[in-house]
């Protein structure tokens, strides 16, 4: 028997639950930042799963890694992944720049 993908799918956050959403238009919402990793996906509202452990959709979530690493890699074929630093470390790294700077002077 054949299995047939499903058209509509239940999202749940916390308490709250919202029935025929578009499977369609799942990654749009990802990539919007409308649908969370830690959101919960179900066909059927009685087993559910982690967004970004779904089989199809965890690709377009940072791995553990990249996220601690602050690597982004965008969608087009042949990017490689680029180094953004957070905005803290950012500060960090130029206060640490200053400080060699005056210990070398």
């Amino acid at each position: 028997m054949e299995t047939k993908p499903l058209k509509l799918v239940m999202i749940r956050r916390g308490t709250s639950k919202v029935s025929n959403v578009p499977s369609d238009n799942l990654v749009t919402f990802i990539r919007e930042k409308v649908l969370l990793g830690t959101d919960e996906l179900s066909g059927d509202g009685n087993s559910w799963i982690r967004v970004d452990q779904h089989y199809q959709l965890r690709k377009y979530f940072l791995s553990n890694e990249e996220a601690v690493l602050g690597f982004t890699s965008d969608s087009t074929p042949g990017s490689s992944a680029k180094f953004c630093p957070p905005s803290d470390l950012k500060d960090e790294l130029k206060e640490m720049v200053r400080l060699l700077k005056d210990i070398n002077e």
